[in-house]
């Protein structure tokens, strides 16, 4: 699907930058129809041209200090005693009765995906998360979202699970931290403040010390060198403008870029997208469309999405849209984005927002 400028960005343009506070409260009204505890069914699954970065740009950086190394999630430099620990992939509820979110602007990378009804869910994932003192509130898995942890060789952490996560986790023997099964309140806890199921949260401290308890290790894959390839110096693509993105998700998505930090904010609700702990607004370097079929596949309305082959989707950086491929080849293998000449694209060194959407939802930009 191309992307195309509509009439939808006008209303997206009608927010005003700025003034809008850190807020719960949305005049849209959501509905989510699953439950947490699995349901006792048995389903079987269905289961404009890049300016190619110099080799200075993309080589590896002799200068990097000793005990440092360039993050695979973000390519900046963090010490090698965080840079080499899987991250967590977080379930993270984004219904409005659990706005505003915890925790999650201090993620390196965040998914979004649709799920029941047309509402979203976040998967945010963590590496540096030892002082991230709360995050949530946290949810129940989907089985696509394994495929998104996967790409990024993260723990997948969630509290609860659809039949078919749960069918998928026990059939191929995946290690995750759900809540529903360690049940103890050492890893997930609920909180006073908001009703259940939209009050799970835990944190970076809670996270660590339970993957020790159920031996999930923390070590890359033998080899591992990551996903993407970043430049060393931030590098404009060639590419239309595309200082405002406006994403048609019943969360009406809106991402403003900023020239002055070279970085897109995120709307959703008509409010800034803000975290509760500390009030910033969640920022990104890059922003990734992935368009992808997706159909229902239960009387509940759950979901289910072509991850392997390829298709079609825009890298954001810079205030520049880039169309791009994705492919990947199997369940086994990662999800990989190249340009209209076919070459992998390198990404600017920062944070990255990824929107996994359905083909048929429309996005603008101008």
């Amino acid at each position: 699907m191309k992307l195309k400028k509509s009439a939808a960005l006008i209303l997206a343009a009608s927010f005003i930058l700025g003034t809008a506070a850190c807020s719960s409260s949305s005049s849209e009204a959501q509905t989510e129809t699953e439950s947490e505890t699995a349901q006792p069914l048995t389903i079987a699954e269905s289961d404009t041209e890049t300016e190619a970065p110099t080799e200075t740009e993309t080589a590896a950086d002799d200068a990097i200090p000793e005990g440092m190394m360039r993050s695979y999630l973000t390519g900046e430099l963090v010490d090698e005693e965080v840079g080499s620990l899987k991250p967590f992939a977080i379930m993270i509820n984004n219904h409005t009765d659990a706005l505003p979110m915890s925790g999650v602007s201090q993620a390196e990378i965040i998914y979004e995906a649709e799920v029941e009804g047309g509402i979203t869910r976040l998967m945010a994932i963590f590496q540096d998360i030892e002082d991230v003192e709360k995050i949530g509130s946290v949810r129940s898995a989907r089985h696509y979202y394994l495929d998104f942890a996967h790409d990024n060789e993260a723990i997948y952490c969630h509290y609860g699970w659809s039949q078919y996560a749960q069918n998928r986790i026990q059939s191929e023997g995946i290690k995750t931290m759900n809540g529903l099964t360690l049940g103890d309140g050492t890893v997930y806890y609920r909180s006073s403040d908001r009703v259940a199921p939209h009050n799970v949260y835990t944190s970076g401290e809670r996270l660590i010390s339970g993957a020790e308890s159920l031996g999930i290790s923390r070590e890359y894959p033998e080899g591992y060198t990551g996903r993407f390839t970043f430049n060393t110096e931030d590098t404009k693509p060639e590419g239309e403008t595309a200082d405002s993105i406006y994403i048609a998700l019943a969360s009406n998505v809106r991402f403003e870029y900023n020239a002055e930090d070279g970085l897109y904010y995120r709307y959703q609700h008509g409010y800034e997208h803000c975290d509760r702990e500390n009030g910033d607004q969640l920022a990104f370097k890059n922003v990734i469309v992935q368009f992808v079929d997706m159909w229902t596949i239960s009387s509940y309305g759950h979901q289910d999405m072509t991850l392997n082959g390829e298709g079609s989707g825009y890298y954001f950086t810079d205030g520049v849209a880039v169309p791009v491929t994705w492919k990947r080849a199997d369940n086994s293998d990662y999800t990989m984005y190249y340009d209209s000449d076919g070459n992998e694209i390198t990404l600017n060194t920062g944070k990255t927002m990824f929107e996994i959407i359905r083909s048929s939802v429309n996005v603008s930009y101008e």
